[in-house]
């Protein structure tokens, strides 16, 4: 029941018509106009030590790391920070800082989703190869195993080569 009032107090579609304009963070100038600027923020943030915990906890948990870069600068796009554009020019640099994080610390990581897909597939050749031991497996012929003893008891079938 919980979790059905948690989408009740989501907002109705069309409530952001509601307010005034320019009341958002992403209505208004973007704080860095420049990508310079923005790779300054990012630099700084990233290669702060005290965020570096955290920064590591989510990349040993698996999370791919352009995904973790595109959260960060989709966040500061929704903060104001920056625009869409810089964020998107941005997002290689966040990568390499993420990646150099990690790879100073002894963490490995993966970079993107398509690196988890590939190394958690099997190639084609694998799965024929496979397949086919499957197939030759059904096709052979099951010996049937002869009971040592006669079956005994009221409906047990009895053996017609023994009443002859």
């Amino acid at each position: 029941m919980a979790a059905d009032s948690r989408y009740l107090n989501a907002p109705v579609p069309g409530m952001s018509l509601t307010t005034e304009p320019g009341n958002r963070p992403w209505e208004n100038p973007p704080s860095m106009t420049t990508v310079e600027e923005a790779i300054e923020f990012y630099t700084k943030r990233i290669l702060n030590e005290e965020n570096h915990d955290d920064l590591l906890d989510i990349v040993e948990l698996g999370l791919p790391v352009r995904n973790i870069a595109n959260m960060m600068q989709t966040t500061s796009v929704m903060k104001g920070r920056h625009s869409l554009d810089v964020g998107f020019l941005v997002l290689p640099v966040i990568e390499e800082l993420i990646m150099t994080v990690a790879d100073i610390n002894g963490v490995e990581y993966k970079t993107s989703v398509e690196d988890v897909i590939k190394k958690n597939s099997v190639s084609r050749r694998e799965a024929r190869k496979v397949a086919m031991e499957v197939f030759k497996k059904k096709q052979e012929p099951k010996q049937e195993e002869q009971p040592t003893e006669e079956p005994k008891g009221l409906m047990a079938k009895r053996n017609q080569k023994a009443e002859a």
